[in-house]
């Protein structure tokens, strides 16, 4: 019976055969999945790629179970609580600026490359919100270090951080993009929610157009936009001169997708220095787990003030929350 697999597949299939490191393997073969038409005709060669794909990831954690108490990697900064925002660019791009600018992280910043070697990382501040910038080593050519694309995939979301005052501003960004894609994940606008095996091989990703204080950064920026266009949302900053450091936070939080949600006890005012962060799409029962495991199943029904038609509206547990609203969650 026909396959019909379309020249998409093709391409993924020969990376899944050239890449080496298992998470590139388990990446390709998720993209593989992803891409491939359901029909009876694609049934076994679907079977197979599953049981790879079972075999390769049983690998990986047995080889995580085998490393732990085996000391520190230097290389991969733990994703905890907060949003995790990777920064990645070439040489002298400006990373360790604007990690400087913007967290209380002390990064060595010098106008010579490689003065960033591990990975640091700092909490950024977005009103009421602490996000997690990590800054990286240069990226010089492709492949990318497997460490590097491990780290991408724990994160949340990256920025490319795109150097005005060098003329191969640009070249520089496509070696990222391609050594991303080369190992399986690609970085877009905003990801597909609708496809669970897709989603795990996209990060939201924003382009900051850095130094544009440079006397060369007009023209520069100009190519930029020409080659990369509307491919991510943008923002145009000088992080070493404090400049569009507040639209680089509002890009940051807009491009992770979150709505802040507070809540309050019967009678008493809400906990407005606490919000639980929540995806765009998700609903009051969502808050109410966050809030507390049981909460899921004693839940009754929600107050809100926000996103209801009037103030202290009674909401069912499907109804979806906005960022700013204040719940207040009643139990049995």
């Amino acid at each position: 019976m026909p396959t019909n697999l379309p020249p998409q597949y093709k391409k993924v299939e020969e990376r899944y055969r050239a890449a080496r490191e298992p998470s590139e393997k388990i990446a390709h073969l998720r993209e593989m999945l992803a891409i491939m038409p359901h029909h009876k005709g694609t049934d076994k060669i679907r079977a197979e790629l599953r049981r790879k794909l079972s075999t390769l990831q049983e690998q990986m954690e047995q080889t995580s179970r085998g490393r732990k108490g085996g000391g520190h990697n230097p290389y991969f900064v733990p994703r905890g609580e907060a949003p995790q925002v990777l920064l990645v660019g070439g040489a002298n791009s400006g990373k360790s600026s604007l990690l400087a600018a913007l967290t209380n992280a002390r990064p060595e910043v010098a106008e010579y490359p490689f003065t960033t070697s591990l990975p640091q990382p700092g909490m950024m501040a977005y009103e009421d919100v602490q996000i997690e910038l990590v800054d990286t080593p240069p990226v010089m050519q492709a492949p990318l270090e497997p460490w590097l694309v491990d780290q991408a995939r724990a994160a949340d979301a990256l920025v490319l951080v795109a150097d005005l005052a060098a003329a191969d501003c640009c070249e520089a960004i496509e070696t990222i993009e391609a050594g991303f894609e080369e190992r399986g994940l690609r970085l877009v606008a905003e990801r597909d929610e609708s496809d669970p095996l897709r989603v795990q091989n996209e990060r939201p990703t924003l382009l900051a157009a850095n130094k544009s204080d440079h006397p060369d950064a007009p023209v520069n920026l100009e190519f930029l936009l020409e080659v990369f266009g509307g491919r991510w949302p943008r923002v145009v900053m000088a992080a070493g001169a404090d400049k569009g450091l507040d639209p680089f936070r509002r890009a940051v939080f807009d491009m992770l997708r979150l709505v802040r949600v507070y809540t309050k006890a019967p009678g008493k005012p809400p906990a407005m220095d606490s919000p639980y962060l929540l995806p765009v799409g998700a609903t009051v029962l969502d808050v109410a787990g966050k809030v507390h495991r049981d909460f899921l199943e004693t839940f009754t029904a929600a107050r809100i003030w926000g996103s209801g038609k009037f103030a202290g509206q009674l909401v069912e547990r499907d109804h979806q929350v906005e960022d700013g609203d204040v719940l207040e969650i009643q139990t049995r």
